[in-house]
C-alpha cells in the first residue's frame, strides 16, 4: 500500500476551486468576506402580511425554491426570510458564485438592487451574502446572518481546509501504516505456521513410513517362519504315515 500525499487529497479541492476560476468576484477578499456556510439573499419576493404583523413568504416559498432549482441552482435550504444556504464545501461556494454570476449578468444583482432596479420590477434579485449584508443588524436577514453564519474570506476558507486536506493524509497514512504492519505481522505468523505445519507433516509422513516398513518386515518374517513351519511338518507327516501302516 502507497502513503498518501497533501497533493493528491487536495487535487479534489483545487479542481473543484478551479470551477469558480472563469467567474468575476465583486469583492475585495481582504475586506469584504462572504458568509460561511455560504448564504444567498433573494429580495423582492411576494409577501403577505401574517396576524402577528409580520410579513412572510407564504406559498410563494416552496415555489421560489423549486424556481430556483429549475434554473441549476443546488440549494441546500431556503429560508423564508429571504435568504438560500448552500454546501459548505467548494461544491456550495462554486453553486453560490455560480448564481450570483447568473442574477448579475440578468441585471438581477445586488447593484442593481441598491440602484432602484426593483421599483418598477416585480422579480427577483438575489446576491451572495457579505460583510455588508452581515452586519445590517437593524435588518432581519443580517441578524437571521449574524446567528446562522460567519463572515470568512475564500482565502481563509481554502487555508482552513488545506488544514483539513493535511489532517485527513495524516490520519490516512497513519491508518496505511498501522494496515501495513498488520499485514507484514500476519505473513511473519503464516510463515511460521506454514514451517512448523510442513515440519509435522514432514515428521508425520516418516512415523507413517517406518511403521509401514516395520509392519511389512513383521509380515515377510511371519510368512517366512509360517512356511518354515508348514514345510518341516510336510516332511514330519511324510516320515510318520508309513510308519503307522
Amino acid at each position: 500500500m502507497t502513503k498518501f500525499s497533501t497533493a493528491t487529497v487536495s487535487k479534489r479541492s483545487k479542481a473543484l476551486a478551479s470551477l469558480t476560476g472563469d467567474i468575476p468576484l465583486a469583492y475585495d477578499d481582504q475586506f469584504e468576506k462572504p458568509v460561511w456556510s455560504w448564504k444567498g439573499i433573494l429580495v423582492n419576493i411576494p409577501t403577505k402580511m401574517r396576524h402577528d404583523g409580520l410579513c412572510c413568504t407564504g406559498e410563494s416559498g416552496p415555489q421560489l425554491k423549486d424556481e430556483l432549482i429549475r434554473r441549476g441552482f443546488n440549494l441546500l435550504e431556503f429560508v423564508p426570510c429571504g435568504t438560500v444556504s448552500f454546501n459548505r464545501d467548494w461544491n456550495g461556494l462554486n453553486d453560490a458564485l455560480l448564481s450570483k454570476k447568473a442574477y448579475q449578468e440578468d441585471g438581477h444583482g445586488k447593484k442593481d438592487w441598491l440602484s432602484g432596479g426593483g421599483a418598477a420590477d416585480s422579480s427577483l434579485y438575489a446576491w451572495l451574502a457579505n460583510t455588508d449584508d452581515y452586519y445590517r443588524a437593524a435588518n432581519y436577514i443580517g441578524e437571521y446572518l449574524g446567528k446562522m453564519g460567519d463572515l470568512k474570506s475564500i482565502s481563509r476558507f481554502a487555508e482552513e481546509e488545506a488544514r483539513k486536506d493535511h489532517k485527513l493524509v495524516v490520519r490516512l497514512n497513519v491508518i496505511s501504516e498501522n494496515i501495513q504492519s498488520r499485514l507484514r505481522m500476519l505473513e511473519e505468523k503464516f510463515s511460521k505456521t506454514s514451517i512448523k505445519l510442513k515440519c509435522e507433516t514432514e515428521e508425520k509422513y516418516k512415523i507413517l513410513h517406518g511403521y509401514n516398513q516395520d509392519l511389512t518386515g513383521r509380515q515377510q518374517r511371519s510368512t517366512a517362519h509360517f512356511n518354515i513351519i508348514f514345510a518341516d511338518l510336510g516332511k514330519f507327516s511324510s516320515f510318520l504315515l508309513p510308519n503307522l501302516t
